[in-house]
């Protein structure tokens, strides 16, 4: 009912550190487990200003090997800047350390700099990340082949058999009609239910299943801190959630259809507009797992100080999860 995400944005003038926000989130990997967490999610962006986590699989192992049970998602792991058959390696690394317990969501990416860095060729992305997700799992099969004149036989062969679960994400007509084709799970950005219209229609038009597509629930929160006082918790939690949804808006612009938007400005706004971003008391963190069986947290959004996360999760402990 709980899932845990970091992205490891820090605000210029948070007090902690990159180091300490990277401690924390594995103290609270075990915070998750230990209460019943369904997952936790690492996700990628690159030179970005505020220290977006670049390298989402080394977060993955380290919590991995601090837990027993909890499962992990790297997501949107950003495939078009990685050599597919390296990656394909490190994901077999990774399966066995963690003894199967990440799974990964690709995604296309959209920022102009992370292209430019990685010498992504934009007009081709597309057909680019399509044959990348193909030699990726064939390299997780095990199988011995021939890519670009090279020969490829990854070694290890990954503990899951053919490899860990790969899903894909996204928020576009492409996104959706991508995944069908290639028979995966696709986990869209928005809660549109034309992505799983499209989606289904692509999949019997190439002779894949139908019915794959898992979005977030309309309404839902995808930030949620909770307080006993209200407006202590807006005024010690909202700049570090006005950074992060500001962050997010510039990225990927106004009329995106995230899930996550947020065209908040100030703290003020973004209280009223109860969306995406959300403080709220234990009785309320209650009513919402009641009605979308799930509490999504980001603990340390905007690069939060560990008392303050620290402070929301010890009153879901003691007050949320006992109630439900």
């Amino acid at each position: 009912m709980l899932t845990l995400r970091f992205d490891f944005r820090l605000k210029p003038d948070s007090p902690t550190s990159m180091e300490n926000l990277y401690e924390t989130a594995l103290q609270m990997c075990e915070w998750g487990e230990r209460n019943g967490a369904i997952t936790a999610m690492f996700s990628e962006h690159h030179s970005s200003p505020d220290g977006y986590l670049p390298s989402p699989l080394i977060l993955a192992a380290a919590a991995a090997s601090r837990t027993e049970t909890l499962t992990f998602n790297v997501g949107a792991l950003l495939l078009l800047m990685y050599d597919p058959i390296k990656l394909a390696e490190d994901i077999a690394v990774l399966d066995h350390l963690s003894r199967g317990r990440v799974g990964y969501t690709i995604g296309l990416g959209y920022r102009a700099e992370e292209y430019a860095m990685f010498g992504v060729d934009t007009i081709r992305r597309g057909k680019d990340l399509e044959e990348r997700i193909l030699i990726l799992r064939r390299a997780l099969s095990g199988e011995s082949f021939e890519w670009q004149g090279r020969r490829i036989h990854v070694k290890p062969k990954p503990k899951t058999p053919n490899g860990p679960m790969i899903a894909y994400g996204g928020g576009s007509k492409a996104a959706a009609e991508r995944a069908a084709r290639l028979g995966m799970l696709f986990l869209p950005q928005t809660s549109d239910p034309m992505m799983s219209q499209l989606y289904d229609a692509e999949a019997e038009r190439v002779g894949n299943p139908p019915g794959m597509t898992m979005g977030p629930e309309v309404g839902a929160p995808t930030t949620v801190f909770v307080a006993d006082d209200l407006d202590k918790g807006w005024e010690e939690y909202g700049p570090y959630l006005l950074h992060d949804a500001t962050m997010y808006r510039e990225w990927m612009g106004q009329d995106n259809n995230s899930a996550s938007l947020s065209h908040a400005t100030s703290i003020k706004d973004l209280r009223e507009e109860n969306g995406p971003y959300r403080v709220v008391t234990p009785e309320e963190a209650i009513l919402l797992i009641d009605r979308q069986s799930r509490l999504s947290l980001q603990p340390l959004c905007g690069g939060l100080p560990d008392e303050l996360a620290w402070q929301s999760l010890h009153l879901i402990e003691k007050k949320v999860l006992p109630n439900l």
